[in-house]
């Protein structure tokens, strides 16, 4: 796991902070280069993200309920 940014625990307050990574797995059994592992999506995202950077895009979460 590589730290890619931190912040302050809004949840436990004073000095902890948060810390978001992103994982990796080795390429070979030499143990000598990583490769994003199958679960780091924010590896892939953050390539298309820096691409856009330039646009000052808007991204949004959309959620839908429905109720029976």
């Amino acid at each position: 796991m590589i730290p890619v940014a931190y912040y302050p625990d809004p949840f436990r307050g004073g000095d902890n902070i948060i810390v978001l990574t992103d994982s990796y797995v080795w390429s070979d059994n030499k143990f000598t280069s990583l490769v994003p592992a199958n679960s780091n999506f924010r590896y892939h995202a953050k390539a298309v993200f820096d691409a856009a950077a330039h646009m000052d895009p808007w991204f949004g979460i959309e959620q839908e309920y429905t109720l029976l």
